[in-house]
């Protein structure tokens, strides 16, 4: 039997992670498309160069970016279907949704009644608990905790190590800093770091 196809989009260091995401699930990669020209090889995979919205139609694609604000543009361009992956290793209740192009990474958890948009990224020992809600393109860098009940909304970062306590939203596009613990609700837009999260900036990308 053959082994299942994926094409990828992108070819820098989130990239290399996905192949070992692949391998694991035992894919085999079609080809690799990156904007960035200079990027020649992943690993041994040769680098096509752009994107080619006419080949292998029927494989599907994976946004290897880490960036969510790129993420967002490289889907709006591709006219492929998205595939979602989860590493063996990473625990997703049957009792969770995850969208189109999600990856859940290494050792992630992702409990029952999570409901994740379409390209969400949950990295390394990240924890999404239960009735969670994320909106496209947000990305859970590793280790960090979103209790039961917290939103999340479209093109949010939470930074690596960062908690969320029951019950509190995350705005559009915001970002929670590193180590940070977020006690009450984040605005769009906003940038908050430390314990208790506070306000630091605004972020351009927020709408």
């Amino acid at each position: 039997m053959n082994p299942p196809e994926i094409l990828l989009y992108g070819a820098g260091g989130h990239a290399r992670v996905l192949l070992s995401v692949l391998k694991a699930l035992g894919y085999r990669v079609a080809g690799v498309f990156d904007d960035d020209l200079e990027r020649q090889f992943l690993g041994e995979l040769r680098v096509w160069g752009r994107y080619e919205a006419t080949y292998r139609p029927e494989v599907p694609l994976l946004l290897a970016v880490g960036d969510n604000s790129i993420r967002r543009a490289l889907a709006a361009t591709a006219r492929h279907s998205f595939a979602t992956v989860i590493h063996p290793s990473a625990l997703v209740d049957v009792g969770a949704e995850l969208g189109a192009g999600t990856v859940i990474l290494h050792q992630a958890v992702v409990q029952t009644g999570a409901v994740l948009g379409q390209h969400v990224l949950v990295n390394t020992r990240a924890s999404v608990d239960h009735d969670c809600r994320l909106g496209d393109f947000v990305q859970i860098a590793p280790g960090a905790v979103l209790c039961g009940g917290v939103h999340v909304g479209e093109g949010a970062l939470i930074a690596a190590g960062a908690v969320v306590v029951p019950g509190v939203s995350v705005g559009r596009w915001a970002v929670v800093g590193a180590g940070a613990v977020v006690t009450r609700p984040v605005p769009d837009g906003a940038v908050v770091w430390g314990n208790p999260a506070r306000f630091i900036r605004q972020n351009s990308l927020s709408m």
